[in-house]
């Protein structure tokens, strides 16, 4: 059941700068498959050669039966898909060599690209990923026989899904920023047995294509691609509850977030001179988070975490928050006890840990004289590090009672000033490089506090 890639990137990570709509590390994975792949083909180009030459009819027969089974391939609920191809390029590469079995699955990807008219990047990754998986299994084959060809041909089929499938798993992983385990379980693991009987249906299809002709391959090729039929009906009437599910879990998701925003939204409101001052430090945060290589879950838990970073500011009484000038001795020992009110006020929630990480941690200083625990250097959980300079950025170019608001550029080089003392120098440079490569961002944060203001 050879898999493909069609998947589409989330629209939080179409921002990456090496490819439309393509994580850094998903652009690496392509770029070293490619790499891989190309190499392998040119170094067997010549047996290639020599045998489509002197032996067309199998090269043909097969480069068929491969071709016609990738048509069979249905989609996985919108996200890639499965075929059994596999039987065809396994049998290949029994019964010919295996740099036509590479070239075989490299056409085989060639025109899944075309039947779907994806992007040309995802063509690229197929066209690799095939032609790797290939050249491995044939291996697997080769090395094995004398355990036996049966043997040798269930660790070809088991070698050729294990790199195939989970090549393709990384890069949805990547790309959808979610768990490699999570794209598995939910769109290939349901046809784990499938995988690992190719080897054998392959061996069987080979040795009755060289007994018997066209008819004994034909015999063992095409009851897989009646399951496969079988299968495109029932995906197709489970597809629609799949969606369906999974738009009411975003809805929820969508909900609980603005939920916490409003709380935290509320709080932020009782402060005329810090208005949209939870917006801003989430926006950024997020930013720098993204920044730092965070995605999916961990990210909307830094967000979060963002949003309730300074909820237990609910405990401090009123006029020292909006005191004009600076804060007696007394006055900052019941500021510096917040942090420990939030971290009360969400213990009892199933938040993920970041967030409670955002909430405690936040004003803790990289040197170690912060509160409230007085942890130093990688102590601090890197979450609450973003969140810190977020906070201070925000706090820095926003009126307080005490001082006006200072410029974004003396702002951005007070923070840098202090980067190795007070903030980490890790997530100050990449406020760094987010003010080089997307002032937008930092920009768009501004029209949210005039908007704000």
């Amino acid at each position: 059941m050879n898999s493909t890639s069609g998947t589409s990137t989330v629209a939080a990570l179409t921002g990456a700068k090496s490819a439309p709509g393509l994580d850094n590390r998903a652009t690496v994975l392509i770029g070293g498959l490619t790499a891989a792949g190309g190499a392998a083909l040119a170094t067997q180009m010549s047996s290639v050669v020599h045998t489509v030459a002197s032996r067309p009819g199998p090269v043909a027969t097969m480069a068929l039966l491969t071709l016609v089974l990738q048509l069979f391939s249905i989609r996985v609920y919108g996200r890639g898909s499965v075929s059994v191809s596999a039987i065809g390029i396994l049998a290949a590469a029994f019964v010919l060599d295996v740099g036509t079995a590479m070239a075989i699955a490299l056409l085989a990807a060639l025109v899944q690209w075309l039947r779907s008219r994806g992007q040309i990047h995802k063509a690229v990754f197929d066209g690799a990923n095939f032609a790797l998986s290939t050249g491995a299994a044939a291996l697997a084959f080769d090395g094995l026989q004398g355990a036996g060809r049966f043997t040798a041909a269930f660790a070809a089929g088991c070698v050729y899904a294990a790199i195939n499938n989970g090549t393709l798993c990384l890069a949805m992983s990547l790309t959808e920023g979610i768990a490699w385990r999570m794209v598995w379980l939910e769109r290939f693991h349901w046809a784990r047995l499938y995988f690992v009987s190719f080897g054998p249906l392959a061996l069987a299809a080979a040795i009755a294509y060289k007994d018997v002709g066209v008819a004994g391959l034909l015999a063992f090729a095409l009851p897989p691609a009646l399951m496969i039929v079988s299968v495109r009906q029932y995906l197709e009437r489970t597809t629609a509850a799949v969606e369906e599910i999974r738009q009411v879990n975003q809805r929820l998701r969508r909900a609980h977030r603005d939920t916490i925003a409003a709380l935290s939204r509320s709080l932020d409101a009782k402060d005329a001179y810090t208005g949209g001052h939870i917006d801003r430090v989430a926006a950024v945060s997020v930013a720098l988070a993204k920044q730092l290589g965070y995605r999916g879950e961990e990210l909307e838990a830094i967000e979060i975490g963002a949003l309730l970073h300074d909820i237990g500011k609910i405990g401090v009484p009123e006029q020292i928050l909006s005191k004009r000038g600076p804060l007696h001795e007394a006055e900052w020992a019941v500021i510096k006890t917040h942090p420990l009110t939030s971290d009360y006020i969400l213990s009892e929630l199933d938040l993920h840990p970041i967030v409670r990480q955002c909430a405690r941690s936040s004003h803790e200083r990289i040197d170690g004289t912060g509160y409230p625990d007085g942890l130093a250097g990688d102590q601090i959980p890197l979450p609450a590090r973003i969140v810190f300079v977020a906070d201070a950025l925000d706090a820095l170019t926003s009126d307080r009672p005490y001082r006006p608001a200072r410029p974004l550029i003396a702002a951005l080089a007070e923070i840098q000033e202090h980067a190795g003392t007070q903030f980490c120098p890790k997530v100050v440079e990449a406020l760094r490089f987010l003010w080089r490569t997307s002032p937008q961002l930092i920009a768009a944060n501004r029209q949210i506090r005039r908007n704000a203001a």
